[in-house]
Formats: C-alpha cells, sequence, structure tokens
C-alpha cells in the first residue's frame, strides 16, 4: 500500500491535498446530489449577488468536465512501483497487476451568468461572465467517497486565456443532510490559483471533447517560494502531457 505522501504526491503540485490519511465516508451521490442545491450559495447559480452587484441572468445550465485518476503500477528500474496517474495518462503502465487503490476525480463545471454594475458616471450596465467551480471527489481502495475538497469559484479570464480562482469554498450539510458548497462570510485571503489555457470545447458533445490544463500558477505564500508564486509547468513536472486531461461528460440542467 502506498503511504499517504506518495498517493498524493501529484496533487501536491496544484496545492490539493488531503488534510490527512484518516479516512472518513461521506454518503455522496454525484448524479443526485450535484444539483441546484448544491449550488445555492454559488454566485449566477443560487445566490443573487456578485460581490454585492446584483444577478440579473442566472445561468440554467452547467458544462461538467472531469480529470480522473487512479492508482496504477509502472515497471520502474526492474521494479514494480506503485503511482497514481490520469486515466488518460501518455506514461507506461502494466495491465498483468491491477490493484484497487485510490482514485480522484477532478471537475471543472463551467457555466455563465450576468450581473449589473454602475459606471463611474452612475450608469448601469450588464456584464456578462463566465464562471467556473472546481472541486474534487476522492475515494478508497473499496470505492468509497473520503473526500469532497477543495472547492474553488473561479472567472474565466479570455483574454489571458486562463481560469482564475479566487474564492475558496466550503463543503457543508443542510439541514436535511444534504451537501452543498458555502461561500465563506469573510472570504479569507486567497490571491487566487490560476489553470491555464481554458481551452473548453465548443459546443462540447460527448467524451471524446476534451482539453488539458498545461500550467498552474499558485499565487498565494506557500512553503516552497515563500511570496514567490509557484509556476507548474504539467508536461515537465510529470513528463506527460495528459497528466491533467479533462474530458466532457455531460450537461447538468439545473431546474427549481
Amino acid at each position: 500500500m502506498l503511504s499517504c505522501k506518495k498517493i498524493l504526491v501529484l496533487f501536491y503540485f496544484i496545492i490539493i491535498l488531503l488534510p490527512s490519511c484518516v479516512e472518513q465516508k461521506i454518503i455522496f451521490n454525484f448524479r443526485k446530489d450535484v444539483n441546484l442545491n448544491f449550488f445555492k450559495e454559488i454566485p449566477g447559480l443560487g445566490a443573487d449577488t456578485y460581490f454585492n452587484q446584483p444577478v440579473t441572468l442566472k445561468a440554467d445550465n452547467i458544462e461538467m468536465y472531469v480529470s480522473s485518476f487512479s492508482e496504477k503500477t509502472i515497471e520502474k528500474d526492474n521494479l514494480l512501483e506503485y503511482t497514481e496517474l490520469n486515466d488518460s495518462t501518455t506514461i507506461p503502465f502494466v495491465t498483468y497487476k491491477e490493484i484497487l487503490g485510490y482514485s480522484q476525480n477532478l471537475y471543472l463545471l463551467k457555466y455563465s451568468f450576468t450581473y449589473t454594475t454602475k459606471s463611474p458616471k452612475g450608469n448601469l450596465f450588464d456584464v456578462p461572465v463566465q464562471a467556473v467551480i472546481f472541486f474534487s471527489i476522492k475515494h478508497n481502495g473499496t470505492g468509497n467517497i473520503i473526500g469532497i475538497t477543495p472547492s474553488y469559484f473561479g472567472i474565466i479570464n479570455e483574454e489571458d486565456n486562463l481560469i482564475g480562482f479566487d474564492t475558496e469554498l466550503t463543503l457543508k450539510k443542510d439541514k436535511n443532510g444534504k451537501y452543498y458548497l458555502k461561500v465563506p462570510k469573510k472570504n479569507k485571503a486567497l490571491n487566487g490559483l490560476l489553470f491555464m489555457p481554458a481551452d473548453f470545447p465548443q459546443n462540447p458533445k460527448s467524451t471524446s471533447d476534451k482539453f488539458n490544463i498545461e500550467k498552474v500558477v499558485r499565487l498565494d505564500p506557500n512553503k516552497v517560494g515563500g511570496y514567490k508564486p509557484l509556476v507548474f509547468e504539467i508536461r515537465k513536472v510529470f513528463h506527460d502531457k495528459n497528466a491533467l486531461q479533462f474530458h466532457y461528460i455531460g450537461t447538468l440542467h439545473l431546474t427549481p
């Protein structure tokens, strides 16, 4: 069995570590629980405001993309080693020895909404926004969900072709025992996490519609670079161009 450190080495680079290796089963079903209630506090989906500006047109659907990882066995220096790879990896792995190990799905959920703000002269005008929610679901070897973190809300910057995540979300349960993503009332300082490029497919229709995140930048102070942002070229770090490949898995149509 892999140690906690080895299991999570891939996700260290994009700063989405599990808090510990202590497992706690979470009752959660993606198809049933990822619904309007799950997003009830998210701007443009459930919330009526965006940075205290009124949302005038909420999204009625969400494009869903997933990047899936699982433990695999590779041959290295005449030894078999366990590692965690994207299911679309270009790195050779053995098929003669399968393992039921940890796995993880990273989700990028893309949608559009409009909010209204004022110009310097006091005139009202509408601002269209393309937003993205990121969250991760982790499973143990028996398939049980043991974590649904971290989670972020961000905006697509079309000019620089990136997703800028600047709000960290928390996972909460409502009085009915249903999970939802909560926007902190006093959001802790978060300079941001950048995913680039934001080359989402146009009018996606199947899992063959895909794109790669090629670079991740952590703008917040960190243990490695101090106050210097960390920059990870995915291909160079993992020697795998598909290390963060996302596939379209469907569109979620929202109904009250």
